[in-house]
């Protein structure tokens, strides 16, 4: 995905920046760039909630820099990894190999043209509403690249709507739901459709964009779509992140 740009200012890294990051004890070398978002402290409170496992076929939607798919691959799981953007998919190759670890990358919309079933499905996923003000500043096709629609959980409910059929009775699936998105739909679907079962909750120091548009989120807000809160001088929001399992039926 495309970093969040706003009068020339970007929140993510710089041309051809290496980083080295930790999740859960692994250590990875990321290259990065401007054009893809770089790890940040949702997606690191999404990583250290992860259970991978020796020998799981893991599959990372939406895969960005690609620093989930190596974090499975070094934990021993066959990893295959998607992302909608041709310089995501490309990053996210050459920082596999940079961490000598085999992730099958390919460009597509969710599962793309991998198939399932998968023991675990990994997507940090745009989960966001983005201002139309923002958007148009930033130009609508690169806002489209992180912008989740105008509840900000289209991509979320429409991996909803199409994981069952790449999931087998012990599959699960890490479910980042955030309080910038109308969470509440998020939740009353997955349960309708799953089983659900909170495994870790944060609050969130809220993204730049958000300060800069906060007029349009507290009204949000105050319609009980989102949740954004302050404490001190700074902003928030929650994260919560769900394991999402297929229902059985009773015998």
């Amino acid at each position: 995905m495309y970093p969040q740009l706003v009068k020339g200012k970007s929140m993510f890294a710089q041309e051809n920046e290496i980083r080295h990051v930790t999740v859960q004890e692994q250590n990875i070398t990321l290259e990065l760039n401007q054009f893809v978002f770089a790890p940040s402290p949702n997606g690191s409170f999404y990583a250290n909630t992860l259970g991978i496992y020796p020998q799981e076929r893991v599959i990372d939607i939406g895969t960005g820099s690609g620093v989930l798919a190596i974090y499975a691959a070094k934990k021993g799981a066959i990893v295959s990894a998607t992302d909608i953007e041709v310089p995501a998919v490309e990053l996210a190759r050459r920082n596999a190999q940079l961490n000598g670890v085999p992730v099958e990358v390919r460009l597509g919309s969710l599962f793309g043209d991998f198939d399932g079933p998968f023991e675990v499905i990994i997507a940090n996923l745009p989960n966001e509403i983005v201002p139309p003000v923002y958007a148009h500043q930033l130009g609508q096709q690169l806002a489209d690249t992180f912008d989740g629609g105008e509840s900000g959980n289209r991509f979320i409910l429409e991996l909803l709507d199409k994981a069952k059929t790449y999931m087998h009775a012990k599959s699960r699936l890490y479910l980042p739901v955030h309080t910038l998105t109308d969470y509440h739909q998020v939740l009353q679907t997955a349960i309708s459709s799953y089983n659900v079962k909170l495994l870790a909750l944060a609050q969130l120091p809220a993204k730049e964009f958000v300060q800069q548009n906060l007029a349009y989120y507290l009204t949000l807000n105050e319609q009980g779509i989102i949740r954004v809160f302050k404490q001190g001088d700074t902003w928030y929001t929650n994260g919560y992140i769900y394991e999402v399992t297929l229902k059985t039926n009773p015998a």
